[in-house]
């Protein structure tokens, strides 16, 4: 029984030896993942460049290496050579750790509220000439649904005092009905025909 104790232990020896190259690359391949990949993996993955489960990757290489640390240890508790207690003790610290990577790593990204584009109808009404103008400008590239909404304003703009002003809403006009009614006598007319036309 002793003889076959021993044979063992020289196993389990052979196999901590063979074993810490591979530890050793598990710990860097770990240590590279966490201080670089969490960020970067759960960006793209939010983007859709990579899929979501990518994520993870950082978390599946610390339990790789706490598997293999494990192993390793146990071992070397059992050939007699490493204090099981103190064994313990890293493990536990080490799925700690893994707990709060993979807490981390799968709770969703926060989303970005959507971006609420500025109300043009106070800048179409504006004292200001060049606010005037470039609302009107602005309404072009303006979704055309929302454009329409302010396609009445645009129609009053055709009689400003500013040129500018009256230049900008004919434009915008034209972009949102697709084609020009011209401008002058009777046009405000048109411009309001053609835009309360269901579309």
């Amino acid at each position: 029984m002793v003889v076959e104790e021993k044979a063992v232990t020289r196993r389990g020896i052979g196999l901590v030896r063979s074993m810490r190259w591979i530890l050793w690359a598990l710990l860097l391949a770990a240590v590279v993942a966490t201080l670089e990949g969490p960020a970067l993996l759960r960006e793209a993955a939010r983007a859709g460049r990579i899929p979501t489960g990518l994520a993870a990757v950082p978390a599946v290489l610390i339990a790789a290496f706490i598997v293999g640390y494990a192993i390793y240890r146990f071992t070397l508790v059992r050939a007699g050579r490493y204090p099981a207690g103190k064994a313990m003790m890293q493990l536990a610290l080490m799925s700690l750790f893994l707990a709060l990577m993979v807490r981390w790593t799968t709770e969703p990204a926060a989303v970005d509220p959507p971006a609420r584009p500025v109300d043009l109808a106070r800048a179409l009404a504006s004292n200001e000439p060049d606010m005037r103008a470039l609302a009107s400008e602005v309404l072009r590239s303006r979704p055309h649904d929302e454009a329409l909404l302010h396609a009445e304003g645009l129609v009053t703009l055709l009689g400003d005092p500013s040129p500018e002003v009256r230049r900008q809403a004919h434009a915008s006009l034209v972009a949102i009905v697709g084609q020009d009614l011209g401008t002058g006598p009777g046009a405000a007319a048109r411009w309001r025909a053609a835009v309360a036309r269901p579309r």
